[in-house]
């Protein structure tokens, strides 16, 4: 508890001597206000009531008090949802930040898919490129034997009594040919496949 104070103030021309432990410059303060409001109300007459003065001063103030009371409630209430206002704001910007931070790991996944995706169809490129050359190279080997077996075919047609080992060699020929040509058609379904599993990852 602080030390008591003894104040003596003047309130409508009377002195009067208060004692407590509120701080002597802040009684002053409320004498002066008290003596504001009866010389308001008396209106420099001096004809009203000392009591009189003192009870409307004190309705007076009174009334100051609850007005300002209702302003510190309605402030009071105002701080309230300002302070909840603040919370909802804190959860949604901590919501935004969760959601930034999911939002750049699904792009950073994602950028490793397509990575991955373009170095499968890179491969895919290649192997076409690969089969294609291969198949060309069968074809042109495939034609060279075909005009070969013709030619002997031709030969044999002209002569009909041709050795046993021309005829050996042409039957062995037609049937490297019929297994190139297998050859060539497993590798044309095969470069068909590849072309169509590119297509679908490109899509």
């Amino acid at each position: 508890m602080g030390s008591i104070n003894t104040v003596t103030v003047l309130v409508y021309g009377q002195e009067y001597t208060l004692s407590g432990d509120m701080p002597r410059d802040y009684v002053l303060k409320l004498a002066e206000r008290v003596d504001s409001k009866m010389r308001e109300l008396d209106g420099g007459t001096n004809s009203q009531p000392m009591s009189a003065l003192a009870v409307l001063a004190g309705m007076l103030i009174a009334d100051d008090y609850y007005n300002l009371q209702s302003d510190m409630d309605a402030l009071a209430e105002q701080n309230k949802k300002l302070s909840e206002n603040a919370q909802n704001y804190e959860r949604m910007w901590e919501e935004l930040k969760s959601n930034y931070a999911a939002y750049k790991e699904e792009v950073s996944n994602m950028t490793a898919n397509r990575e991955t995706l373009q170095r499968y169809i890179s491969e895919k490129d290649q192997q076409i490129s690969s089969l294609s050359t291969s198949l060309n190279e069968e074809k042109q080997y495939n034609d060279d034997l075909r005009a070969k077996v013709e030619e002997l075919l031709v030969k044999v047609q002209q002569n009909d009594n041709a050795p046993i080992e021309a005829q050996k060699k042409i039957e062995e020929l037609e049937t490297r040919c019929r297994d190139i040509e297998s050859s060539f058609f497993d590798i044309q379904m095969e470069n068909i496949r590849l072309k169509n599993d590119l297509e679908a990852y490109r899509r």
